[in-house]
């Protein structure tokens, strides 16, 4: 049996490793599968040559994940008119997964013309395609995923925020799931499926062994599912004979000092937070399980650890309004670094979440259909406006002006920090200086 797994050009110079892709991969190839990956991601080849390959080679499954963003549906729907422009299209499956198929399968199934919808993970329901929306549950990682089915030597030039020059980077699991709902979040399958601590160190071991990595991202929605695991797993890389950095997201409500040292003490350097909001009525509304006062004392607690962290806002959720935006904008100037750039995104009603079927209920949007081929433009775009006195214009407007602001602090301390570095070379001749260009 022969499957080919699309892994599709997102536009990335360096693209960022397909984690779930290489798991599927894997389940299928201990099956007896031949696998083949089409690297799109790293060719650019253009979706055509998808047909050709599949006529050359004869497969019996095509695969293809994909995310909810406007993006990703332009591009499935390209890709999926030239997986069923094949002659063979009747002798093969034409199998789809990932958070925005599983949001609305019926949707999918007819629009891309495919066999199946798998919701949720997809290692053990790729094997047992008997109907055409599978309920895959949750599955937790396994280990051996197919590194070597893919150019890792590629994959690892991947940067992540605070990533030397000379660094290999890899994103590796260490569960599935959030223990979290909130009501932006479009994840169909509920749950948190944790992997062992031992099981995850055995293979940053093996990827350092390996390939060389220094730099790992726990790619998983929440490593800091609670103090006690943050704090295992910093001591569980501390006990390496190696030394790496390693960046991941997390709670501001579990972000204590002594958890956070801990991490900086093993190499963690960045905490990825999703803020979301700097207002306590917003945060109930949206169910973030956070207030002000817990977001900014974890802040200040992660900066004052030596970490940088990253700080993830939206704007237009029920109960924002222009004070709540002014808010946001002033907490990014004053907490947010130069290590990346970061503006306010509006919140989108993704098909699957809670906000979606608000919108629904409101009138607002009619269907998935409605969303994806009329609503949604682009993801920094206002899909529909939660706030009653303010429409989406008004509101794409609004944001234009905050991002102004943010922009206008970003590239002014990126400038500062750069005199600053001048000023200390030419006055202190330093000789590690190599020049104001990339090296």
């Amino acid at each position: 049996m022969n499957a080919l797994l699309i892994a599709y050009d997102n536009g990335s110079h360096i693209p960022f490793f397909p984690l779930n892709l290489a798991y599927i991969a894997a389940s299928l190839r201990r099956e007896g599968w031949h696998v083949d990956i089409f690297q799109q991601d790293i060719t650019h080849e253009p979706d055509y040559a998808i047909t050709d390959t599949i006529e050359a080679n004869g497969y019996d499954l095509v695969g293809l994940g994909f995310v909810g963003g406007y993006y990703q549906f332009r591009k499935a729907i390209s890709i999926a008119q030239a997986v069923n422009a094949c002659r063979s299209r009747k002798s093969f499956k034409f199998v789809l997964g990932g958070h925005g198929p599983a949001a609305a399968p019926e949707y999918f199934l007819q629009k891309l013309g495919a066999d199946h919808v798998i919701i949720g993970d997809g290692e053990e329901a790729i094997l047992n395609l008997d109907r055409p929306i599978i309920n895959g549950g949750r599955v937790k990682p396994d280990f051996w995923s197919a590194y070597g089915s893919f150019p890792i030597e590629i994959y690892r030039l991947h940067r992540f925020p605070n990533s030397a020059p000379t660094d290999f980077t890899m994103p590796i699991l260490s569960a599935r799931g959030c223990p979290w709902q909130c009501s932006f979040c479009y994840r169909m399958a509920p749950g948190f499926y944790p992997r062992e601590c031992a099981d995850v160190m055995q293979e940053l071991r093996w990827l350092h062994s390996r390939y060389g990595i220094t730099h790992f991202q726990f790619a998983d929605e929440l490593l800091m599912s609670s103090k006690a695991r943050a704090v295992e797993f910093s001591e569980a890389i501390l006990a390496l004979r190696f030394k790496i950095k390693w960046d991941c997201n997390g709670r501001l409500n579990y972000a204590d000092p002594e958890v956070l040292q801990a991490m900086k003490r093993s190499g963690c350097n960045y905490v990825n937070y999703g803020v979301e909001a700097l207002d306590d009525e917003v945060l109930r509304l949206m169910n973030k399980k956070l207030t002000v006062e817990t977001i900014i004392r974890g802040v200040e607690a992660t900066i004052n650890a030596g970490l940088t962290p990253g700080l993830n806002l939206m704007w237009g959720n029920p109960g924002d309004d222009t004070e709540t935006l002014r808010r946001a904008v002033d907490f990014l100037l004053k907490y947010d670094g130069v290590s990346e750039l970061r503006t306010i995104r509006p919140v989108t009603p993704y098909p699957g979440s809670a906000l979606f079927d608000l919108a629904v209920e409101q009138g607002m949007i009619e269907d998935a259909a409605d969303f994806y081929e009329h609503k949604h433009t682009n993801s920094d775009l206002f899909t529909v406006s939660f706030m009653p006195d303010i429409s989406p214009k008004e509101a794409d407007l609004m944001l234009w002006k905050a991002n102004e602001r943010l922009l206008g602090g970003y590239y002014m301390r990126c400038t500062m920090a750069a005199s600053g570095r001048a000023k200390a070379f030419y006055t202190g001749q330093d000789g590690t200086f190599r020049g104001w260009r990339a090296v």
